[in-house]
């Protein structure tokens, strides 16, 4: 689930606009004297050449192959956080999935055919985030089958890599959007806080959203968020339809009355890990990860397939 962005028409010329499709959406927006679009892709795609793994060339490719390669420094940033927030999240979101992953069909690996829970039981014997580290700038892996995934934080990640370009060009007011994922600062063209709407998911995958808001957000200062669901990405295994997200600990694909998780963090890698580890978690595990220093809005289906929300204390100041 994608929150959608409510703003008044720009006032103000120095605003620039640069939006698309590459790897996924994206749309930023700024205030500067020059246009930086240019330089805004050129990070962006340093980033992906880093860490997207349906890239054969990119350094996480030449990993999961076991290829001799210079590990560049974003992706070393990008390894060195997914760790972190692994045990942050004691494994809810586990960036060595990555064979799980290509086994359901939602990785680089195209595999249309259904998981066997045999299969399964064999790839989780390779699939932990302990089973991989990094030393003296190399990848020391307990079993070569290892593979790294971090698309789960990749959209995050490079919210803060274009955030970070933007604010070394003096830029103060902007707001970066890909794939739902965003950072805002500053104000919006129309001199307000910039605001974020959070769609009403569908009760089932394969539903459409509503066409309403569940909330609005009004981000004023600085913030990082980020949302996860199952709708906008899934596939049809053995008739029944499956959400990416993955299940760690299963190796399914995640079932749950989450509908949608919303996280504001103090970065938008830290938002996107959680938004992910809190949908896949059961209610004990939840109850854990709702003690971070982040701010939660989770959309749910009660016993009676009633729409229900669980929000921490500090969102309630996001949504007036």
């Amino acid at each position: 689930m994608f929150p959608f962005l409510l703003f008044g028409c720009a006032t103000d010329a120095s605003y620039y606009t640069l939006s698309g499709q590459k790897h996924t959406y994206h749309r930023i927006i700024y205030k500067h004297s020059a246009c930086l679009d240019e330089g805004i892709m050129r990070v962006y795609d340093e980033f992906y050449r880093a860490i997207n793994p349906f890239d054969s060339q990119s350094t996480i490719s030449h990993v999961n192959r076991n290829e001799a390669v210079q590990l560049d420094p974003l992706f070393i940033e990008a390894f060195n956080r997914a760790m972190e927030l692994a045990k942050q999240t004691d494994g809810a979101f586990d960036p060595t999935c990555a064979p799980l992953i290509n086994r359901w069909g939602f990785g680089y690996e195209e595999r249309p055919e259904a998981a066997q829970a045999e299969s399964l039981e064999y790839l989780k014997t390779y699939v932990g985030y302990d089973k991989i580290e990094l030393s003296h700038d190399v990848i020391v892996k307990q079993d070569p089958r290892v593979q790294l995934n971090f698309s789960a934080i990749g959209d995050g990640f490079a919210c803060e890599v274009i955030a970070r370009y933007l604010e070394g060009q003096g830029v103060r007011d902007y707001l970066v959007d890909i794939g739902g994922e965003m950072i805002a600062s500053g104000k919006n063209p129309s001199g307000n806080d910039w605001s974020v709407g959070i769609v009403q998911p569908p009760k089932q995958l394969g539903g459409s959203p509503a066409d309403t808001f569940s909330a609005i957000l009004h981000l004023s200062g600085k913030a990082a968020l980020a949302t996860s669901g199952n709708y906008n990405n899934f596939r049809r295994v053995n008739g029944k339809l499956r959400g990416h997200t993955i299940d760690p600990w299963t190796g399914y694909p995640v079932e749950t009355n989450v509908l949608s998780v919303t996280v504001i963090a103090p970065d938008c890698v830290t938002a996107d890990a959680y938004a992910t580890a809190l949908l896949v978690s059961t209610e004990d595990r939840l109850d854990r990860l709702l003690h971070a220093a982040i701010d939660y809005y989770i959309i749910y289906l009660d016993a009676a397939d009633n729409y229900r929300i669980r929000q921490s204390e500090g969102m309630k100041r996001y949504i007036r």
